[in-house]
Formats: C-alpha cells, structure tokens, sequence
C-alpha cells in the first residue's frame, strides 16, 4: 500500500477548525490568529465561504513586508505579505509532499477545484514518521519481552540459557515432515473426493512416494533467534503454565487472542501498511501487560542465581584497576590493564562497557544496575526510549549502539525491570570459558621462547587479560608485561606504566614518547602512545586490529602465534627503556 499525503493530515484538522487568513485581511490580524494558535504561517484563502487558496503568509514574509513597506501592521493586507507556495492533493504520494517542504515549512493540501482542504507541516511529517517509529517500538518490545520470558523458563542452575532444553522446544513446535505428508494426503484424498474419482482405499505407499519425489525437503531447525513471532507466541503457550500465576490466572485463550491480534498488527508494520490508531493502542496494552507480570525481578536473590554484586552509588567510581608497577609496592590489588581514555568519536556508552569490563576482575558474574547509575558511569543521560521501550535494553549485535557496547566486552542484559529503573548484566560464561582458555593455551608458547623467563603474575579467571613477569640475562629487573583483548575487537600486548603515582607515570611515558623513533624502529612496528591524561596509568601498545575472543579457533591459534612473535621484540624494544627511566625517577 502506498502512503499517500492523506495520511500526514492530523486527525484534529477539518475544514471548519482550519485557521486561515484572507487576502483582504491586514497584518495585524494575521499575526494576532497566528500568536493565538501558536502557528508560524497561515493559508491564505480568497474568502471565508468559498476558501479558494490564494498563498501563504509567514513570520519570515511579514518581517520582509514590514521592512520594505516601513509601515504600520495595520496599514499592511495580508495579499502584500503573500508567497506562492506548492499545493498537494489528498491521494498524491508522500515523496511528492516531502519534496515541497525542502524549500517550503508548510504545504496546503488542496481539491481539485484548488479548494483548501488542510495543511501539512514540518511538524506535522515528523510526527508522522516519529508515530510509525513507535509502532515498530512497540511490536520489538513485545517481541523481546516473550523472548525474555522464554529464555528466563530455560535458565539452568548458574544462569545461563540451558541451550539443548531450548532447542528441545523449539523442534516440539518445528512442523515435521510427517506434518506436512498428512496434509499433503488430506489435500489429495479432497481433490479427489470432489472430483469423484477417490479410490475405495487409497494407495499409502504411492501417496508417500510422490511425497519424498516432489514435495519432501529436510525440515530445519532455526535457531532461537531467528523465530518468527507466531513461533515466540507458540513458545509461550507451552510455558504458560509456568506463568499462569503471575498473570493472575488469565485464561490462556484471551492472550492467545491478544498476541494473534498484535502479530497481525506487526505484520501489517512489517509490510509498510497503514497502523489505526485502535491497533496502536492495543499494541501499548500489550507492551504494558507483558511488562506488568513479569516474575518477581532478577535482583531477589535465589538459591539458583544469586547477584554478585548490587552496586551501590559510592562503589561505581572507586579505584578498583590501578595497582603498582613493581611487586613490593603492590597493595593487594591485581593487575588490571583495562583503563582506556575514549575518543572524541567514541559512543556514550562505551564508558560502561570499560565500567563492566573492571567488574571481571572483581568476580563478579551479575550486576545489578539501576538507571541513574548507569547514567553516572557514562556522564550522560539515558534517552526516553531507555525508560519507555524494554527493547532498548535487548541484546542487539546490529542496531542497537548501547548493546553492542556491553556485548563486546563478554556481558548481556538478563533482566530489566522498566518500573524500578533496574538492570541486571549478567556475564556471559562461554566468554570465561574461552579467555581462561585462550591464555592457558598461551602460556606453555610463552614458555618455549628462548633467552627469556616468562611467569603469569596473575590467577586466570576468566578475565580478558593476562599479565606476565619476564626476566633475561640481557635485562636483569623484572618487567610486566600484559596481553588483553580490546574493545572495537582488538588485541594488544602492552606495557601498562603505573607507579602509584600519576605524576611519575606520565614522566616515565613523557621520557619512553621522547625515544618514539628508536623504540619502533628497533620493533619494526608502530605503536600506539596513550598517555591517558585523565587516568593514573599511561600505556604503550601493539596491537592487532580484528581479534576477538569469539573468533574461530584457527583465527585464534594464529593470533596466539602473532604474540608469540611480536612481545619478544616489544620487550627488547622497550624494556630497557622503560627501567632506565624507572631507576630515575626513584632516585629522584
């Protein structure tokens, strides 16, 4: 169905409730009918019965009348002040309507007779436009709340999505492909009972080779993520009796209708056709329902999955990364080489993904969020859509900028509760799983490079990074030196300066930045200098663009083999270095 300017025009806006001004108006009376209404120009028409349109009148035209004329608002008609301006029909396209109000802020819609009819503005379109949007909200809101639902009903003992119970499900509402041979029979025994010529017995075996001949195709499982949502809906009927209870009892039946009558709505979105303003609505009672009765939230703490950490205002900027660069001054701490100072081009939200990053460290596996405080780790404000629509929280890997922040350090959204303003992120346990074994893999290569004595200073844990001592002969103090796995999908080894003074680091990255030249030319690479000016630490990286932790396992392997390469040489390079200006600076 094409969209046509008949559907721009307000339902507010008729003939009669039209404001309009008259060629033999003066300006005055113009700008009154304008200030009442809050209207920024008027329609001009030949007279108030027959409403032939004759122009347009402006703020911006009145302004230039006034200037030129240099004459009183009263002495001034309001034909003086008029512009020729583009008229639409009712039934013409959109594009044609939206071409005017390029050069124009209005466009009055006219008959055929060049009757004026009602007028379209660029607010007018915006709200047009900004409604359609919120209809496709809507629709992803209710698609990503049964999905929670589904995924919270297949949660095992530590949390995570039991995924062979899921697709269990999913293959119980996967038509088989005996399905689709008996209605292939009934569809042919039809035919041929209407027709008269169905035999007595019909031949089963024949029916079953021109079957598998001309109809049958391997049925495939889709996974969980690409369901339609008819499939979502059957889901959620066969759970419902794990829900029933938080929906009060509510016969099945009635939201079985409900969610038929919103998927039909969705696929009338889906398919660029007009939304009335009845299915809207029933698509926001839908939204707030499913919202409404949700289970009790995630943050209740359960023998099954307890959060870790609910963090409190006072705990969001305390100093958990920073540790000594030398052993005898550590004070406990790890180390932790995560800090980053984020670029001008940077999204506002990748301070959280840093923020959910450090949290790996502390052992923490859920945390429990409420908005305002998201808001103080990113020194933003959250958008209305992040209170308004639970599929801003969904864990989106295309579409969503916030999503594809916290996903790409290793944590999803488990639970949002829209009415508390509360979010648990839950860690994704496949990533521990991969990080732990990623850097175990690494070490025994780390082992086999001659000429150097390389130990992991810390315990793996699931972590993103690993930090290693290396003594030489060639170099007798002991240096630190880390790899970890980026955010935009990146891999470094590093040299993480941090002294317990910031001061100090920054003269020690000052000096090292002073020997820039020598340093990577002994390399034979380019180096990233991140002073960091707002961190304690400064750091000195390598690093290897398009390396994540869920990248294949030969892709793995050969990043594991560029490391095994390039921090021998990164050592060599800057180790002396970095000592030199380390025995300096304490002895100053």
């Amino acid at each position: 169905m094409a969209y046509i300017v008949q559907h721009l025009i307000p339902d507010s806006q008729t003939p009669v409730t039209l404001v309009i001004a008259t060629e033999e108006m003066t300006i005055q009376d113009a700008v009154e009918r304008m200030i009442e209404h809050d209207f920024s120009q008027l329609p001009i028409v030949d007279n108030d019965h027959d409403r032939k349109l004759k122009g347009l009148i402006t703020s911006d035209s009145i302004l230039r009348a006034v200037r030129y004329f240099r004459s009183p608002l009263d002495k001034i008609k309001v034909s003086h002040a008029s512009l020729d301006v583009k008229t639409c029909r009712p039934d013409d396209d959109i594009s044609e309507l939206l071409n005017g109000l390029r050069d124009a802020s209005a466009i009055p819609i006219v008959d055929k007779t060049g009757k004026l009819i009602a007028i379209v503005t660029n607010y007018d379109t915006a709200e047009y436009y900004r409604q359609r949007a919120e209809d496709i909200m809507l629709a992803e809101d209710i698609e990503t709340t049964l999905r929670d639902y589904i995924e919270t009903a297949y949660k095992s003992n530590d949390g995570n999505i039991d995924s062979d119970a899921l697709r269990k499900a999913i293959e119980g509402i996967t038509p088989s492909g005996k399905d689709f041979k008996n209605k292939f029979k009934q569809a042919l025994c039809s035919y041929l009972g209407r027709s008269k010529q169905i035999p007595p017995q019909p031949d089963q075996k024949l029916i079953d080779e021109m079957f598998m001949q001309y109809l049958h195709q391997p049925i495939e499982i889709k996974s969980f993520e690409d369901l339609t949502l008819f499939e979502y809906i059957q889901l959620f009927k066969n759970l419902w009796n794990k829900y029933e209870a938080d929906f009060k009892y509510l016969d099945w039946g009635s939201i079985d209708t409900l969610l038929s009558e919103v998927r039909q709505t969705r696929n009338a979105i889906a398919h660029f056709r007009e939304v009335m303003p009845n299915q809207r609505k029933q698509l926001k009672f839908c939204a707030s329902l499913l919202d409404r009765h949700r289970p009790a939230p995630e943050e209740v703490k359960s023998p099954n999955e307890p959060i870790t950490a609910v963090i409190e205002d006072n705990q969001i900027f305390s100093d958990k990364f920073d540790v000594p660069l030398e052993p005898a001054e550590r004070s406990g701490g790890e180390f932790d080489p995560i800090d980053e100072e984020l670029g001008l081009n940077e999204s506002r939200y990748a301070p959280l993904a840093i923020w959910l990053q450090g949290q790996i460290g502390e052992g923490n596996e859920k945390i429990s969020l409420t908005f305002e405080q998201i808001e103080k780790i990113i020194d933003d404000k959250l958008p209305a859509s992040a209170r308004q629509h639970r599929n801003w929280w969904a864990n989106d890997t295309v579409s969503h900028a916030q999503s594809q922040q916290w996903l790409d350090v290793g944590w999803r959204v488990s639970n949002v509760n829209m009415a508390q303003e509360r979010v648990v992120f839950s860690l994704m346990s496949d990533r521990q799983s991969a990080y732990i074994k990623f850097f175990n893999d690494l070490q025994p290569k780390l082992n086999s490079i001659e000429e150097l004595t390389i130990k992991p200073a810390m315990n793996l844990q699931g972590r993103s990074w690993l930090v290693v001592q290396i003594t030489s002969s060639e170099i007798p103090d002991t240096t630190w030196l880390s790899f970890s796995f980026a955010r935009k999908s990146r891999f470094r080894v590093e040299c993480y300066i941090y002294t317990g003074d910031q001061s100090q680091n920054k003269r020690i990255f000052d000096s090292l930045y002073a020997r820039k030249t020598e340093i990577e030319a002994a390399l034979g690479e380019s180096l990233s200098w991140e002073r960091m000016d707002h961190k304690q630490a400064s750091r000195v990286a390598l690093y290897h663009e398009e390396a994540s932790i869920t990248n294949s396992p030969e892709e793995l392997t050969e990043l594991q083999d560029w490391a095994i390469r390039m921090m021998p040489r990164f050592y060599r390079a800057i180790a002396p270095h970095l000592h030199k200006e380390i025995h300096s600076s304490q002895a100053s």
